[in-house]
Parts: C-alpha cells; sequence; structure tokens
C-alpha cells in the first residue's frame, strides 16, 4: 500500500465554496509545460471571444491560443492538432443537437469548458451530464474566471454554486433509493473514488492499486452505476459530497 499513499502525497485536494462558485478541486503537484499548452476557445461574439482569448493569455503567457467563431472551424482545428483545453459559448450556432457531445469526443483527454451569457438549471445540468469539465457564466469577474480555468486545467471540476443541486446528482443510490455514505463503500471503492477525485487516469489508478486496467474500468463502470452518475466529474463531485477525497 506504499505506492497508493506516495500518490496522495503527491496531490492536494481542495473543496473552495466562494460566494457564488462552487469547486471541486484535485491539484498536482506541478502545473506542467505551460509553453507546450494548445488552448481552442470558440464563441460567435467577437468581442466576447476577444475579451476570453486576452483573459487567457494573462494567465497562460506561453501557451498557443486559438480562437474561432465558428464551431465547424474549432472542430476541424481540434482533429488537426490535439489541445489542452477547449472553451466553447453554451449558444453559439451548431453546438445544439449533440454538438457539445460531438466536441467532447473530439476533445479527447482536453477538458471542455462551457461559457453562457444565461444560465438555466437545465443547460447546466445537461452540459455537466455530457462530459463539460465547468460551466463559466459570462457575468463572471477576470480575476475569478482566470481562477476556474486555472481549477479546470488542474483536473477540478468548476460549477456555479446555484445550480449544484441539480447539475449533479445527489448521494443517493439509484438502486435502494435511500442516501448513500461514505460508510457503504468498500476500502476499494473508496480508494477508486478518491483517485478520480484527483483526476487521476485509468492507467494510473491501475499502476497506484497493482490492479489491470480492465479491472479499473470494471469497478468504475460499477460505481458510476451506483452512484447514479453517467461520468467521472459527476462521480467526483459526488465522492466530494460524501467526504471520500484526500488521504487515507
Amino acid at each position: 500500500m506504499r505506492e497508493r499513499k506516495n500518490y496522495f502525497r503527491q496531490r492536494r485536494w481542495l473543496q473552495v465554496d466562494f460566494s457564488s462558485y462552487f469547486v471541486i478541486m484535485a491539484l498536482d503537484g506541478h502545473r506542467g509545460a505551460v509553453g507546450d499548452m494548445r488552448i481552442l476557445i470558440a464563441d460567435d461574439h467577437p468581442l466576447y471571444l476577444e475579451a476570453v482569448r486576452r483573459q487567457v493569455m494573462r494567465a497562460y503567457k506561453r501557451a498557443e491560443v486559438c480562437s474561432f467563431v465558428s464551431f465547424t472551424d474549432l472542430l476541424a482545428a481540434l482533429a488537426e492538432k490535439p489541445a489542452d483545453l477547449v472553451m466553447l459559448d453554451y449558444s453559439m450556432p451548431g453546438l445544439g443537437g449533440g454538438g457539445l457531445t460531438r466536441a467532447i469526443a473530439t476533445a479527447g483527454a482536453a477538458p471542455v469548458v462551457v461559457m453562457s451569457g444565461v444560465a438555466t438549471a437545465k443547460d447546466v445540468a445537461a452540459c455537466i451530464a455530457a462530459g463539460a469539465r465547468a460551466f463559466l457564466p459570462k457575468t463572471m469577474e477576470g480575476p475569478v474566471f482566470s481562477d476556474a480555468v486555472s481549477m479546470v486545467m488542474h483536473g477540478g471540476t468548476y460549477v456555479p454554486a446555484e445550480f449544484v443541486g441539480t447539475a449533479v446528482p445527489s448521494a443517493t443510490s439509484p438502486e435502494s433509493g435511500g442516501t448513500l455514505e461514505a460508510a457503504d463503500f468498500s476500502p476499494r471503492e473508496s480508494s477508486l473514488l478518491r483517485m478520480v477525485v484527483t483526476g487521476a487516469s485509468n492507467k494510473e489508478i491501475a499502476r497506484t492499486l497493482c490492479l489491470q486496467e480492465v479491472t479499473v474500468k470494471f469497478y468504475l463502470t460499477r460505481l458510476f452505476r451506483r452512484l447514479g452518475v453517467k461520468n467521472r466529474s459527476q462521480a467526483a463531485v459526488v465522492a466530494v459530497r460524501l467526504g471520500l477525497a484526500g488521504e487515507e
């Protein structure tokens, strides 16, 4: 078990509740090579697109930042070269009717952040359920916006506080209908969920827990079904609610 404990020492976790925003965050011990980062931003409103581009460039001075007013052009850029972060306007033409799901699939391992001028509970829930790592209202102040982007880049999930209850499932078992608690999970299941919170991949989990990657996938599929969630972002939020985060 020494290897697993070393893993948790290398990562720090933090839950932050600002006055208006709820954050689930997994912090790596290092930021990585920022100069190698590629960030794609798409918004059909040129003025806001430029504002976001400038804000991102201030935070990541050495990163390659590409902007698009067309959803089709964004997808083409993603297909041509992998990105490290994708930011999309929720209302831009082409994003509806499965466009977000397509963008997330094309982005691969890169986190996808959704931005919107008008946020409803249904919209936020749909984005998180599709696999988006954040929903950012366009009314956010610059410094808070930059912090949110940084949190996502470090493995976090960012959701407006007023939508937390509707964006992600509550800690209730869809099988029994009863409320789930940390004690309801075995030590192995708890370890898996803790590593999901840190943003670990199946390969990292398998290596740390000395399991086959296919076994990790099986465990997580069963856990997601038990939690009533559809993806890792939702599972991470529920796990933190249950207190399944941090070192064992």
